[in-house]
């Protein structure tokens, strides 16, 4: 028996979670760190489009947002708890796979979208324009504490208000990223979905055996 055939396919799932969560975040690293700088400069630098954000947060954090990603977390922390805690003996190699041709199919019908998912969202990472958000929301900070916007808006008799066309922009701007994120959280949906059933399929032909 080689050291391939050898391989214990549940210790092996372990390393494929982890590298797949660490290759992930490096390949994010950018988007992650250009968010996170946003969000420390938003109470400092944009206060007032901070208030505003507030009484729209509803329209981006959602449990449909929210739900995948605890999903994902939690199948990485329950195959390593099954895997090093409550089954440590357990053991499913390749060359126990390879004896039967069911087996065989079964693994590879459960492998191969997983990989494919999961390599996609590997070469495909979304990018946002961090300085050109930043123009924007000066912009719109500008005119929510401008002295100019109640002129505009006593001159022309309300129908020029800069402070309703700006809260008009930050609700379709929110919605915009929501639809994006939700987009995002489907795909995330189904990568869980087809690590679970990979999971699911090696733990079940460990426990027939």
């Amino acid at each position: 028996m080689t050291r391939f055939e050898a391989a214990n396919l549940i210790r092996v799932f372990d390393f494929y979670l982890a590298s797949m969560f660490l290759l992930s975040f490096a390949r994010r690293y950018v988007v992650y760190w250009d968010a996170l700088r946003l969000l420390v400069s938003l109470r400092g630098r944009w206060p007032k489009l901070l208030d505003r954000l507030r009484q729209h947060h509803g329209v981006l954090v959602t449990r449909e947002v929210i739900r995948p990603l605890l999903v994902a977390l939690g199948l990485t922390i329950i195959q390593m708890v099954c895997s090093r805690v409550i089954w440590p003996q357990a053991e499913l190699t390749v060359w126990e796979v390879e004896q039967s041709w069911w087996r065989l199919a079964t693994v590879l019908l459960a492998a191969v979208p997983m990989v494919l998912v999961d390599v996609y969202f590997l070469v495909c990472v979304g990018r946002f324009d961090r300085s050109e958000t930043e123009k924007y929301l000066d912009l719109a900070e500008h005119w929510l504490v401008s002295w100019k916007t109640p002129l505009i808006r006593l001159g022309t008799l309300g129908y020029v208000n800069p402070d309703r066309m700006v809260e008009d922009e930050l609700k379709k701007g929110l919605r915009q990223i929501g639809a994006t994120v939700g987009w995002a959280s489907r795909w995330v949906a189904i990568q869980v979905a087809c690590r679970v059933a990979f999971g699911l399929v090696i733990w079940l032909m460990w426990a027939w055996a």
